[in-house]
């Protein structure tokens, strides 16, 4: 009991961004871990001990601690806590740059959040399935993938679940230019962040609502959502999971209101933790296309990285934030930023057909 409790109480530090209560639930986690204490105990401690060094930044040292906690969790039939283990060594995965590791585990999570039958787990497993798909510039994966999750939040009323999965599917929305899905997704996005009250979910909800705007161009509109999340925000941007939106939708703030100059010498003041490669990546993408437009800079490592690594779900949600990269061909008329893609670089997995997720508003 005091193990998982101690599991509990780490949960709600991070959300809280209580910093020396995760320092104190860290500390029991790692005495537990060292202990001669049961498998499960042992096992939950490692959990613990995992997600906290994924909350730091550390995934290499969570996937160390995960490893050792999946096989007992599994020998144990602890298949709740074994999903969520699961969960956080797909994201440690995504955070190394490790995507087939991390599909793979993710569809591992997948297959024990169906046989628990929790309809939160499910919706959460496909999300990060859908994530990684969209990473990866797979857009009819993607879209098959988030249909599982709209399908469980359609029966889950969960505030949480909303704000979380909404924003990545409004987002999604946009790069397969269904302006009328992206709306709806925002509204689902936007009503879970009012319920939950979490200030990161009003960030989450503020700059979905500001790249809506931006794809729909109309950037005048988009700045005070912008500005609201940095209110709120604060310096606490190391604290959010989505990273890498909040510092490119600032540094777009700063080119757009101030300037090229103004985003050279201030748009790289943010300091925030990126838990993957791929916020990284969308943050150098828009950047160098910005150098490029006014002509600063003539290479492309950024590009380049994410065709060699084929992370092109970056610079698609450029696209469809208005945010053309000089490196990509002109769109053809009516074509979207998926297509687009698609169309440019051509890969048997990266196909955009389905123009919708099938949310009814």
């Amino acid at each position: 009991l005091l193990v998982r409790a101690n599991y509990i109480r780490m949960e709600f530090t991070l959300d809280a961004g209580d910093l020396a209560t995760r320092e104190q639930a860290e500390a029991v986690a790692a005495r537990v871990a060292g202990s001669e204490a049961s498998p499960e105990c042992v096992a939950l401690a490692n959990m613990a001990l995992g997600q906290i060094a994924i909350s730091r930044g550390e995934p290499a040292l969570a996937l160390e601690r995960l490893a050792a906690a999946a096989p007992v969790l599994e020998s144990l039939g602890l298949l709740m806590e074994l999903r969520r283990a699961l969960a956080t060594m797909g994201i440690s995965y995504r955070g190394l740059g490790r995507f087939a590791d991390a599909a793979r585990t993710f569809r591992e999570c997948v297959n024990v959040a169906e046989r628990c039958g929790h309809l939160g787990s499910i919706a959460h497993s496909y999300g990060l399935l859908g994530n990684v798909y969209q990473d990866l510039a797979f857009f009819d994966a993607a879209t098959e993938t988030y249909r599982h999750v709209v399908a469980s939040l359609e029966v889950l009323d969960s505030a949480r679940a909303f704000a979380e999965a909404y924003s990545n599917v409004t987002r999604f929305a946009l790069m397969l230019g269904n302006r009328r899905e992206a709306e709806i997704a925002l509204t689902r996005c936007e009503d879970g962040a009012r319920r939950s009250t979490l200030w990161r979910h009003q960030v989450t909800a503020l700059m979905a609502r500001a790249d809506v705007q931006l794809g729909h161009g109309r950037p005048d509109l988009a700045w005070p959502y912008v500005e609201q999340a940095a209110a709120i925000v604060g310096d606490r941007a190391h604290l959010l999971p989505d990273a890498g939106t909040f510092v490119r939708l600032q540094h777009h703030y700063h080119w757009a209101t101030r300037g090229f100059d103004a985003l050279r010498s201030q748009g790289h003041t943010i300091q925030a933790l990126f838990d993957s490669v791929v916020e990284v990546l969308e943050v150098r993408l828009f950047d160098e296309a910005v150098a490029q437009i006014h002509g600063a800079r003539t290479d492309s490592p950024a590009l380049d990285e994410a065709v060699s690594t084929g992370l092109l779900g970056p610079l698609a949600r450029l696209l469809a934030t208005g945010v053309h990269h000089p490196g990509v061909p002109p769109r053809a008329p009516g074509e979207s930023a998926a297509q687009l893609i698609a169309r440019a670089f051509p890969h048997p997995q990266r196909t955009a057909t389905a123009q919708a997720l099938g949310l009814v508003g």
